[in-house]
């Protein structure tokens, strides 16, 4: 089997928050075994508890939060396109996509524990055992997404979440589709009814975000998919993600991705 496949299982301590929001060219599953988190993925905002499973779609903006003071203990998966080319061609890609996109699947409770050995067998093939672990790693992982598939078909997604706060849940969308423009913070709070502290407040409360942190990365999040997508020149990016100085860009580019505009679209956006 081909492609690039990683997993990881991490305990962390109470208070925990992912210091910054970032997007990346593959795929990611994210398991909760423990514990509860706040969840960002571009415009949805949602709650999440030991047994959640999430996926986060390729060049997707996504970002947890603590929800409560309490540890918790997560596995993450890493895959690439090729990983799962097979399912691909067996279910259409259309349809893959769809549960990609879904964000959120729901794990029966009483198959939470299949799902969490499989996992464990991952793990264990991961530390490569012999020169099979590779093959069996991405033979256990194509079992668990066949599982997620079932789920999918079977149960609630992303509607039934625990959305944390209905009007910050509408100001993120607000923002995210408007990223291009030339809104600010007072535009939005006013637009919501706020005052602009609280609202910057709250919104980051919610999402982990501050305002302008979040505004920024919807606007890389898009030109680092034009750059990949189209021929349009850096400036020309710039100007249609919302940006007004194309250094300006350049900096905040290099701050998420760690390599500059042109570099990402050189190397096809692997860093």
């Amino acid at each position: 089997m081909k492609g690039n496949l990683k997993i990881t299982r991490v305990k962390r301590e109470p208070y925990f928050n992912m210091r910054q929001a970032h997007f990346h060219e593959q795929h990611e599953i994210y398991y909760l075994i423990s514990g509860e988190r706040n969840f960002t993925i571009n415009d949805h905002l949602f709650k999440i508890s030991k047994g959640d499973l999430v996926i986060i779609p390729a060049g997707d903006m996504h970002r947890t939060t603590y929800y409560a003071n309490n540890a918790h203990e997560r596995v993450a998966i890493i895959f690439d396109d090729e990983v799962i080319s097979g399912l691909y061609d067996e279910f259409g890609k259309e349809y893959i996509r769809q549960v990609l996109e879904s964000y959120y699947v729901q794990i029966p409770e009483g198959r939470r524990a299949y799902v969490e050995e499989l996992m464990n067998r991952m793990l264990y093939e991961a530390e490569g055992i012999d020169e099979l672990s590779g093959h069996m790693e991405k033979v256990y992982f194509q079992e668990l997404m066949l599982f997620i598939i079932r789920c999918f078909k079977n149960g609630p997604q992303m509607g039934e979440l625990d959305v944390t706060n209905d009007i910050i849940q509408n100001a993120a969308k607000y923002i995210y589709e408007n990223s291009d423009k030339n809104i600010s913070l007072n535009d939005v709070a006013d637009k919501f009814g706020m005052s602009s502290s609280y609202f910057s407040k709250k919104f980051k409360s919610v999402t982990g975000f501050g305002f302008k942190e979040y505004l920024i990365g919807v606007r890389i999040k898009e030109a680092s998919h034009l750059l990949l997508t189209t021929s349009k020149s850096v400036t020309e990016i710039a100007i249609s993600c919302g940006f007004n100085d194309s250094n300006y860009f350049g900096d905040a580019f290099r701050k998420i991705k760690g390599v500059s505009p042109n570099k990402y679209r050189k190397n096809k956006g692997a860093i």
